[in-house]
This record gives C-alpha cells, sequence and structure tokens, in this order.
C-alpha cells in the first residue's frame, strides 16, 4: 500500500475525533440526534482547523443507519461505501478547479435524483468563495429551495468574499483557531500509537510552528521524523526547518538592549553560517517582541505565553529592560525589513541595518526613533536613584531631573500631535529671486504704481477686450480667456499657466503679432502685449490691478477729468477712452454673452470703436430698396 500522510492517516472519522471545536461539534450531534439537520452548512475558518474534516463526518452521520449519540458508526453499509467511495450519493467538489457556472449546472440536474444507496444526497463544496458570480447566482435558488433529500456544506478559508445572499442561507460555523495545549495532546496520541519518539520540549516547538492549525503541524512533524529516523528533539527541528533557536533570539535581543552593533552583526553571522534563513530569524524576533510587551502588559504572561519557566524568567527580565517605545520601533523596523529583503539581492545588508539601527536609535530620524531615544532617556533618569550619601550637588541635579521629564513630554505631545521638532530658531536663507529679463518684465517704479495707473486701467478691462476680439473674429484668442493678466511700465503681459502640452503658449505665441494688432484696434491703445509663462515670474512681479492703492487726489482728479470731459476730448487720455468705449460696452453684452443683430450701431459693425474719435454722419447712411422699388425693377428686368 502506498505511504499516506500522517494528517491523512489521522483523520478524525467522529466529531468527539475532532480537536478544538467543541461548540461546533456539539451543536451538529444534537441535530443529528433530534432530525433537525438543515439543509446548507457553510463552514469557516483558517487552514487546518477541520472543516473538511467536519464536512465528510456530517456527511455520514446525516446517512448512518446506526448513529451512536450523534456520531457516525462507521460500521454500517452505508458509511463504509462513504469512505471507500462506492457510495455516490455523496459528493466532495473543489471550487478552486471548478468554479464555473456549467459545474453549477451539473450539480443542480442531478439533485432531481433521489438518493439510490443513502437517505441524503449530500454535496461538500469546498473554497466556495472561489465561484464565479455567475455560478454563485446559478447556485442561489437551488440553496434556498433544495429538494427534501439534498444537503449542501459550503466550506471557505474567506468568508468575507461569500456573497451575502449565500451566507443568509445557510447555517454558517466558524472554526477556531486550535490552541497549542489541544495541539500538543493530538500530537502525543499520535506519536505513542505509532512508536515516535519525540521530546516534550519537541512537541512544544511544534505546536508554536503549527501556528493553530493541526494539519500544518502534522506535516512539520512528519517531515522532522523523516530527516531525524523517528526520534526528535527540539534540536533537530531546528537544524532541519533551519528556523533560529531561542537562545539566538535572546541573544540577539540583549545585543540591541545594550547598543552593541559589534555584537548584533556576530549573531547573524553565526546565523547564516549555521545555514539559518534570516527571514525565519526576523520572523521569530518579532514574534520574541510580541511576547516581550506581553510580559510588561500582563501580571500573568505564562497563560499567553507557551515558554518553559526558564526561558520565561529570562523574557521577563529582558522585559523590564525595554520600553514600549523600543517595542514599537523594533517591530516596525523588522516589519519593513522584511517586506524590503524580498526585493533585494542581497538580504543580509537589510537585516544588518535594521537591527543596527534599534542598537543606535540616533541614526534613525524617523518619529519612532526619537520617540526611542526619549523613552531610554527618561527610563535612565526615573532609574537613577540617589542615595543620601552622595554629594549636595549631585542630589540638586537629580533634583533638576523633573524639568527635563516635562521637557521630554512636551517633545513628546508634539511628536503625537504631528508637529515638528524644531531646533535653535535661525534665520533661514531666503529663496533667491528670480533674474528677468529687462524684455521680459520692465519693473514700475513703487512710488509710481497705484489704481489709476495706464496699463493698470487696461489689464482691468482685459476679460471685456477680448470678447470684443472674439466678436471680430479673432479665434485664436480663445485660450487667453484663462490666462493671468498682469502689467509692467509699457506692457500688458499675459501670464500662460503651466500645462502638460504647452498648447496654450504655443498658440498665443504664434498669434502674437495678429492679437496685438487686434488689440491696437480695439484698444485705440499704443502699449504692447507680452506673453510669458508662469514659472518665469515671481510672485511678486505679478499685480493684481483691482488691488492696487489708490493715489492722493485721485478723486479731484476724477473730478477734473470729469468737466474736461464735458468741454471736450483735447485732454482724455487713451486709458479714458477705453474706459468709455467699455462702460458702453457692458451695457449691451454680459460676461459669455455674443452681438444680436438688432443691437447698437457699434457693436452691429464689428470694426468701427468709438476710440476712432470719428463722428457719426446723419447723411452717410446705406440705402435700401423698399418692396414697391424692388418690384418695379423686377418688372423692368422682365
Amino acid at each position: 500500500m502506498a505511504h499516506q500522510a500522517i494528517y491523512r492517516k489521522w483523520r478524525p472519522m467522529t466529531f468527539d475525533d475532532i480537536v478544538g471545536q467543541t461548540h461546533i461539534t456539539k451543536t451538529l450531534k444534537n441535530q443529528i440526534m433530534s432530525g433537525t439537520a438543515g439543509h446548507a452548512y457553510l463552514f469557516c475558518g483558517t487552514r487546518g482547523t477541520g472543516k473538511t474534516t467536519c464536512a465528510k463526518v456530517l456527511s455520514r452521520a446525516v446517512n448512518c443507519l446506526n448513529p451512536v449519540n450523534g456520531n457516525p458508526c462507521n460500521e454500517c453499509a452505508v458509511c463504509r461505501g462513504i469512505i471507500d467511495g462506492s457510495i455516490m450519493d455523496v459528493t466532495e467538489m473543489d471550487a478552486a478547479s471548478n468554479n464555473g457556472v456549467e459545474d453549477i449546472r451539473d450539480i443542480k440536474e442531478d439533485i432531481n435524483y433521489v438518493a439510490s444507496n443513502a437517505k441524503y444526497t449530500v454535496y461538500i463544496i469546498d473554497e466556495v468563495h472561489m465561484l464565479s458570480t455567475s455560478a454563485f447566482n446559478a447556485l442561489l435558488k437551488t440553496l434556498e429551495e433544495p429538494p427534501e433529500n439534498v444537503i449542501f456544506i459550503l466550506a471557505t478559508t474567506e468568508a468575507h468574499k461569500v456573497p451575502q445572499t449565500i451566507l443568509s442561507r445557510c447555517q454558517r460555523f466558524d472554526f477556531r483557531r486550535i490552541r497549542n495545549e489541544d495541539i500538543i495532546i493530538r500530537m502525543k496520541e499520535i506519536g505513542a500509537a505509532d512508536g515516535y519518539n519525540i521530546t516534550d520540549d519537541a512537541y512544544s516547538m511544534l505546536a508554536r510552528l503549527a501556528d493553530g492549525s493541526l494539519r500544518d503541524g502534522l506535516s512539520i512533524m512528519e517531515r522532522v521524523l523523516a530527516a531525524s529516523g523517528g526520534t526528535v528533539s527540539a534540536e533537530d527541528i531546528v537544524n532541519t526547518l533551519g528556523i533560529s533557536t531561542q537562545s539566538s533570539v535572546f541573544e540577539l535581543t540583549d545585543a540591541i538592549i545594550n547598543g552593541d552593533g559589534a555584537a548584533v552583526i556576530e549573531c547573524i553571522d553565526r546565523t547564516l553560517a549555521e545555514g539559518k534563513d534570516l527571514t525565519q530569524l526576523a520572523n521569530a524576533m518579532l514574534a520574541h517582541f510580541r511576547a516581550l510587551m506581553i510580559c510588561r502588559l500582563s501580571d500573568s504572561p505564562q497563560k499567553l505565553l507557551d515558554y518553559d519557566p526558564q526561558s520565561l524568567v529570562r523574557l521577563k527580565a529582558q522585559s523590564g529592560r525595554m520600553t514600549f517605545e523600543k517595542i514599537n520601533h523594533a517591530s516596525t523596523l523588522i516589519s519593513e525589513a522584511v517586506s524590503n529583503a524580498r526585493l533585494a539581492k542581497s538580504a543580509r545588508i537589510i537585516y544588518e541595518l535594521a537591527f543596527i539601527k534599534l542598537t543606535k536609535p540616533e541614526l534613525d530620524r524617523t518619529p519612532q526613533g526619537i520617540m526611542d531615544r526619549l523613552a531610554q532617556l527618561e527610563q535612565r533618569i526615573e532609574n537613577a536613584a540617589v542615595p543620601q550619601q552622595q554629594s549636595a550637588a549631585m542630589q540638586s541635579a537629580a533634583a533638576d531631573n523633573s524639568e527635563i521629564l516635562s521637557r521630554l513630554s512636551a517633545i513628546e505631545d508634539a511628536l503625537h500631535n504631528g508637529e515638528e521638532l524644531k531646533a535653535d530658531e535661525q534665520p533661514r536663507p531666503q529663496p533667491e529671486k528670480k533674474k528677468v529679463s529687462h524684455r521680459l518684465y520692465n519693473p514700475i517704479p513703487k512710488d509710481e504704481l497705484n489704481f489709476e495707473y495706464p496699463t493698470a486701467k487696461l489689464a482691468r478691462n482685459w476679460r471685456s477686450t477680448v470678447e470684443t476680439m472674439k466678436q471680430k473674429g479673432a479665434a485664436y484668442v480663445m485660450p487667453l480667456t484663462n490666462c493671468t493678466v498682469t502689467f509692467d511700465a509699457d506692457s500688458l503681459i499675459i501670464v500662460v499657466p503651466e500645462d502638460r502640452q504647452g498648447f496654450t503658449f504655443k498658440m498665443a505665441v504664434s498669434h502674437l503679432d495678429a492679437i496685438r494688432e487686434n488689440f491696437r484696434k480695439v484698444t485705440g491703445s499704443p502699449y504692447n502685449i507680452k506673453i510669458v509663462n508662469r514659472n518665469d515670474l515671481d510672485d511678486e512681479q505679478i499685480i493684481n490691478p483691482f488691488e492696487l492703492p489708490h493715489g492722493e487726489g485721485t478723486a479731484e482728479k476724477d473730478r477734473e477729468e470729469n468737466t474736461a470731459g464735458q468741454q471736450g476730448d483735447s485732454v482724455r487720455t487713451d486709458a479714458d477712452k477705453f474706459d468709455e468705449f467699455i462702460a458702453k460696452f457692458a451695457g449691451i453684452i454680459t460676461d459669455g454673452d455674443r452681438i444680436k443683430p438688432g443691437d447698437t450701431a457699434e457693436l452691429n459693425t464689428g470694426v468701427q470703436s468709438s476710440l476712432d474719435e470719428l463722428e457719426d454722419d446723419d447723411n452717410d447712411r446705406e440705402e435700401f430698396l423698399d418692396a414697391n422699388e424692388l418690384s418695379s425693377d423686377d418688372d423692368e428686368d422682365s
């Protein structure tokens, strides 16, 4: 007969044999004895906790001819037929490889037939979360109202991936991780039955490595038995699996506590020389720091940790020398090292740097590193007892520790609140201003810059100017509507925002001459137009024309200009004339509107501007034929 794996050979045959799931097996046994078994079950839990085993036992129990306290007898014809596979009324399906809608349709066709040898037709679907959406939809109605002789047992390790519509139609049972004590008891039963010679410390180590999964523990045990020849000790497990011993973990932790970087390098070198894996060492260190945290928090850590008394004493001694900040810092650094080492060609340097940073927190500028250093300083100050026989000067120095502690607390609060640690306030060097060419930007003297500056007036009316230019058919000015407008001593400056393709800047530069010409026609202004990228100017060089201060005597100047405007246009500036034009224009057209037929003559022409200072000639009008003249001309032509 071919060799059979230990976990298969010793698979439980009854509910009573299932380890660590009493809360589930008791319920199922009561349902079998009372005849109230459900039509759909969902078994959830991590790997190796007994989901599939419990499903197989349940499939025999509901069909057993002679059940014993809810357990299958495993002796009747039905039980033996289900065990050896000769009875086809119990079907197992792996949804990981049979996850399509056609597989579910086959089941829907089969359930229409009554069971041939058993009382119930049982379908066990393992890893049910792997079914496709269409397959779940096909199963939905059948799962809700199956025939009376059909039972579905679904098993999954990821219940959150199962649709709620499926969950609501099943009786859900959550399988717990198996405790180390239960794993050890079961392994000892198997070892004694098969005649293996395994030490108690080896059983404890196997249970820790199983991590709550009995199947994993039995698989590791079989591997170690094959390597050691039937006699297993803790040392054999370490040598076979390449894991780190507790002594090396304690030694590395002592080096970190003492701040001995050389000892860290020696420990890592020795681990590699012994053929151990550094990733295994890092994972063992993470588990060790968790144990240190539990020792600091719990008054009875032996209930939560699986350590022998001697190791537990050493663990408590180490935990008394470490702060929570150090444990947190160590866990963060080691976890990052494990993640980074997967992608590195040389994992050794990654782990060495991580452990050396723990010995020298001053090398780590992260908040966790700074908190680690502060916690160590605080611990040293608190542990510094002052004997009465010491000098008064030393006692007074120790009395000042309260001030140091208060300052440390303030720094700690600042770190927790996300504030940056500030060193001595020193004037930071101001960034150098960009050197802008005089041709690109001609600065205005500050004493002359005010609300009435000529180019400032033009900048304030830029949007209306662009709108008028568009009415004249200048379509290439469209991108300019999104630009910022500023000015200097002799020009209007169109500041183009930064964009990925630079379309606006290229468009504007290629038509710059046409834009300048249209600008002069519309405004009658002699001022120039420049096109500049936003990153070519400083913030101070971009002036908002609407936020400029009013110059002294502005009100009197306005009254004088209004009086002069009534007497004649000879004293008006180009900018004043442009303001009058915009005032007229704004009364008819708002932002975004278009000129409509039938509006005023100035707008209908599309070319004539009030800035041309040409008087309208009442006699200079176009003549149109009326209806009578048009008909008479037609008659003559005919």
